[in-house]
């Protein structure tokens, strides 16, 4: 198949959100087995207009702005793809998130060309999320205002466009039932396809974590709590970071390694210092995605204790492959994979003390907490796989297509 991917960030822009991950595993695979695809996305900080990676065709569009629907995108990607489709007709239009625009639309389906979206989250699912936490918590009424107008917004001009793709992968079943649920999308074209991971890559390492608690200068007897995220408040961080004083009180031996970027990293750096946790919390900053087993291995429980909606976290299932125990908030996919008591352990988002409470029991039972983590490997290797999710995806396009036929 001939496939044109549109997204507004990819991963050979320098981005490594969960996203881009997803869009660079499946890049290569479709390429490895026998597919041609070529990416168009928005422009590039570099300036660069066209590269190839590893077989991978990327224009990057000038009349744009990086990382935006907005400033050109619509016309500037359309013109791009009708461009290529004239030299090489493609069989498949697939898009990361809702940004197609309209006129594409009609010009795909006169060539019947099916246009494929794939779904990592709803806005009517970071809505409920974010009137849940608010109540909860009881602060941030004063933006709930602005989040409504923000949400209506992008349901009216953006996400209601759902129901003119030909076909929506969901990354979760959570995604898929709001999909079906909020945006009068009809069944038959709602298909989920769980985000997998490299199981060969993401796997138990003993040498690995070794050399890795070397190079970090962690002591034997010390255990590894493990946050591994965009760097952000919605994921969570402060939450743990409040729990960790609880958490020392029960055991000396404990050290917070915080790994990821982003606009929550100063504030939560700062939170460290005032609460006097300096000795046990340190950042590591990004970590390139080719080392990430290694300082997973060098941990022993991952925790996200994440506030928002998620489709089905990259980290996540890559810290279960790796055969962790984990601690995570139950919301949006991660019901998908975590069975709680059997494969992880699950949280009310922003707990802070059933967090601390779950962290001291699987620190003071081996047993159970290692039965956890052989499960949680079990479970990606059966479901989560990469082979999976690249196989799962194939066949919604040929199916799709052949329905176009």
């Amino acid at each position: 198949m001939n496939i044109c991917l549109f997204m507004i960030e990819t991963y050979w822009h320098g981005v490594r959100g969960g996203m881009q991950t997803y869009q660079k595993l499946l890049s290569e695979e479709l390429i490895r087995r026998g597919h041609r695809l070529t990416v168009i996305s928005t422009r590039h900080p570099e300036d660069k207009e066209y590269e190839i990676q590893s077989g991978l065709e990327l224009y990057y569009l000038r009349d744009t702005t990086f990382g935006s629907k907005r400033k050109g995108w619509k016309a500037a990607c359309l013109k791009k793809y009708i461009e290529l489709d004239e030299i090489n007709s493609f069989d498949i239009i697939y898009s990361i998130s809702t940004i197609i625009p309209k006129k594409l639309f009609a010009v795909a389906a006169e060539k019947k060309t099916p246009i494929i979206l794939s779904s990592h989250g709803t806005g009517t699912m970071m809505l409920l999320s974010e009137i849940k936490q608010i109540f909860s918590q009881r602060r941030g009424r004063k933006n709930l205002f602005k989040i409504i107008l923000l949400f209506i917004y992008y349901y009216l001009f953006m996400e209601l466009s759902l129901k003119k793709y030909d076909a929506i992968i969901a990354v979760s079943d959570e995604v898929a039932k709001s999909t079906l649920k909020w945006y009068f999308v009809e069944r038959r074209k709602v298909y989920t396809v769980h985000n997998g991971v490299e199981t060969n890559l993401f796997r138990p390492d003993q040498e690995q974590r070794e050399h890795t608690r070397k190079a970090l200068a962690i002591l034997n007897k010390e255990k590894v709590l493990l946050f591994f995220s965009v760097v952000t408040k919605q994921k969570g961080l402060h939450l743990l970071i409040k729990a960790l004083p609880t958490i020392l009180k029960n055991n000396k031996c404990v050290k917070l390694m915080i790994i990821g970027e982003g606009e929550y990293l100063d504030e939560a750096r700062l939170m460290v210092e005032q609460s006097g946790l300096e000795d046990h919390a340190f950042f590591t900053g990004h970590i390139p995605r080719e080392m990430a087993s290694h300082y997973i291995n060098a941990s022993d429980i991952f925790i996200m204790p994440t506030l928002r909606q998620e489709g089905l976290p990259f980290s996540l299932i890559e810290a279960m492959a790796c055969q962790k125990p984990v601690i995570v908030s139950r919301i949006g996919g991660i019901s998908s994979v975590i069975d709680d008591g059997i494969n992880g352990l699950l949280i009310q988002p922003g707990d802070v003390s059933k967090l601390a409470e779950k962290v001291i029991f699987l620190l003071d039972n081996k047993d159970f907490s290692d039965k956890l983590a052989k499960n949680g490997r079990d479970k990606v290797v059966q479901k989560f796989s990469l082979e999976h999710m690249v196989e799962g995806t194939i066949k919604v396009f040929e199916m799709t297509k052949k329905l176009m036929e």
